[in-house]
């Protein structure tokens, strides 16, 4: 279709091999900041279903918690999509780390149910041990600009699969805090102040981490760019995207990780040191499908791994909700992790590949705010569900919802993305 087609411009100092990856300065800074966040993001993905749950929160309050901490990630798109063309990417990222390590420090001294509100929304947090915030608009088209088409799948792929590596990390400290409390005097407050306390520092540290990047990763300036060829329109298509993953993401809200371990602390009463364990394993099963997808991708295409992992995933976490038995549910769970993230780093090389350069982090910071946006809303509906129906039904829909939406994609595969089949 004629909004397909893309502009294309010469570009300076692309990575041509995937080699080259790891020589490039602004490449390897943006990994270590994403591999330092990781191991925030693995960490509170988990740990928010453990605090709020010794808060003694209802599902109610625990649902509309997690969309406060969705709603960081959506209003850190808007800051990114409305100061694109005022401030640099450099100071966008300072900044979205800065308002992280603020969110820290507040909920390192709060219990308070309505202070954490506040923190959340602050947190630049995600509630999925994925990152779908405003840091992800502006670091996917970085890697765009800086490495060639051919190589940027296996680049997107590095990318998500270092900051798993550290998620598992981020997890497994979790399994101190049973540790702990058993060995020593210390309280479970004094025990989460701790682990709250690494994870700011941390967030401090990723902010220093961005100092380093230099005007190489800017946007393009577009007046100067060499147009080879024009045709075509990226908004319509950048709509059609945004839509169909503000369906999948609010889906995603019912089954998010804080969320799973919150229905499992909650349903078969695990302590912490388990639940860790299994997120573990879960993150190491995602970091091995993202080395795989790049391969399966390379075979089945693009789209189908996206379709197909979706299908196979989401149908697998249904059964799982409606398990009684802890130890199936928990297998089902993690068979269901692995064919999760396959779509991640091929959605991401699709993304920034059907758009025209100067219109990349539009669509990273609009398709993300799609899906935060109705994913900011979903944790607050499955827990006015949950608190009705139960947990296990709650996970049933978001799990329901997914499938709706891999079928709905499929249909449109071929049609109006028959060019990526």
């Amino acid at each position: 279709m004629a909004y397909l087609s893309k502009q294309i411009f010469i570009k300076e100092k692309t990575i041509n091999n995937n080699q080259s990856l790891y020589k490039n300065k602004n490449l390897v800074t943006i990994l270590l900041a994403t591999t330092l966040r990781g191991y925030n993001l693995g960490f509170l993905g988990v740990f928010l279903g453990i605090y709020l749950y010794y808060l003694g929160l209802s599902n109610l309050q625990f649902g509309i918690a997690l969309s406060c901490f969705t709603l960081s990630g959506a209003i850190s798109n808007l800051f990114v999509y409305f100061f694109k063309n005022i401030l640099s990417r450099k100071i966008s990222l300072i900044i979205m780390t800065l308002s992280a390590t603020i969110s820290g420090i507040m909920l390192m001294y709060t219990d308070n149910y309505y202070m954490i509100l506040i923190a959340a929304i602050f947190s630049i947090g995600s509630i999925t041990g994925g990152d779908r915030t405003g840091i992800s608009s502006i670091e996917i088209p970085i890697i765009s600009k800086l490495v060639e088409p051919k190589n940027q799948t296996y680049a997107y792929s590095v990318y998500n699969f270092l900051p798993m590596i550290s998620k598992i990390i981020g997890t497994s400290i979790l399994i101190i805090i049973p540790v702990l409390r058993s060995i020593t005097s210390l309280q479970t407050k004094s025990i989460y102040f701790i682990l709250l306390t690494i994870y700011t520092l941390i967030n401090t540290i990723q902010t220093s981490t961005y100092i380093f990047l230099n005007k190489e990763i800017e946007s393009i300036n577009y007046e100067k760019a060499k147009i080879i060829s024009t045709s075509g329109s990226d908004s319509k298509l950048i709509l059609i995207i945004t839509s169909l993953f503000a369906i999948d993401s609010f889906g995603g809200g019912f089954i998010a990780r804080s969320f799973i371990s919150f229905w499992l602390i909650k349903s078969f009463s695990l302590n912490e040191g388990i639940l860790s364990i299994i997120f573990i394993l879960a993150q190491i099963l995602n970091g091995i499908s993202l080395i795989l997808a790049p391969k399966i991708a390379k075979k089945i295409g693009i789209l189908n791994t996206m379709i197909l992992s979706q299908i196979i995933a989401n149908s697998i976490i249904v059964v799982a909700a409606l398990s009684t038995n802890w130890i199936i549910a928990s297998i089902l769970y993690l068979i269901k992790e692995a064919f999760n993230d396959l779509d991640i780093p091929t959605r991401q090389a699709f993304m920034m590949n059907i758009v025209s350069e100067q219109n990349q982090t539009q669509m990273a910071s609009i398709s993300n705010l799609g899906r935060t946006g109705a994913h900011t809303f979903s944790p607050g509906v499955a827990g006015y569900v949950s608190s009705i129906f139960g947990i296990n039904l709650s996970l049933v829909f978001g799990g329901a919802i997914k499938i709706i939406y891999a079928l709905i994609l499929l249909r449109f595969k071929s049609i109006t993305f028959k060019k990526y089949n």
